[in-house]
């Protein structure tokens, strides 16, 4: 069965509501044989979670790196802002662009492939932006591992050192984002084309049965 949103309901058309439809989109790709028709789908919200999982490592690892921590603390720092991002990347885009692709919310491509990115940037750089060098001020701090300024000499002047910090891996980070933003919007470019791909195989699937059913009920009556 082939899911359609509209205000006129076709005669013989089941009425199911969003959570359901929700249920049986999703079970029809976890059960659809053919991987090259749903790999984006499958795959592409777990590949986008491994790219945000990579981009905590390289930002943790830079201010690890300017800080001089070596191991101490790195279970510490690498799980919020590595292991976090990894999994909630993958939760959040099926919950808010693959399902929604699969429904049909909306006819505009454009705004899934920006939703997409948002969250990509999101989890991928602002996050561990944000995370990152404040662990890495806790953990110095805590170890005497590099000279800091005192939070007593105000937030300026900290501000000021962590985008000293920070300065050298700009150029690093821009491509990062980059590659972000194009792998989202590629691999949610792939999600659309593959519900699209789905629902014409469907479809195709039901009309053949009807014209079987009618064959059949043709050969009966005469």
């Amino acid at each position: 069965m082939a899911l359609m949103k509209s205000k006129e309901i076709p005669k013989g058309a089941v009425v199911i509501d969003e959570f359901e439809a929700t249920v049986y989109a999703w079970d029809l790709v976890n059960n659809w044989k053919s991987v090259k028709d749903k790999w984006a789908l499958e795959y592409g919200p777990f590949v986008l979670g491994g790219i945000n999982a990579l981009s905590g490592v390289l930002i943790n690892s830079h201010y690890r790196s300017k800080l001089k921590l070596g191991n101490y603390g790195y279970f510490a720092s690498v799980i919020p802002i590595s292991v976090m991002p990894g999994l909630m990347t993958p939760a959040l885009h099926r919950h808010l662009v693959s399902t929604d692709i699969l429904l049909m919310k909306s006819a505009c491509p454009i705004c899934y492939e920006m939703r997409a990115t948002a969250i990509q940037l999101g989890l991928g750089i602002a996050y561990p932006m944000v995370l990152a060098p404040l662990t890495g001020l806790m953990l110095a701090s805590r170890y005497s591992t590099a000279r800091m300024p005192s939070l007593f000499e105000g937030p300026r002047v900290v501000l000021k050192f962590v985008h000293k910090l920070t300065r050298p891996f700009t150029g690093t980070l821009t491509a990062i984002a980059i590659f972000q933003s194009v792998a989202a919007a590629i691999l949610t470019h792939f999600e659309m084309k593959n519900n699209f791909t789905l629902r014409h195989k469907i479809e195709e699937i039901e009309r053949r049965l009807i014209a079987e059913r009618a064959e059949r009920g043709g050969g009966v009556n005469s």
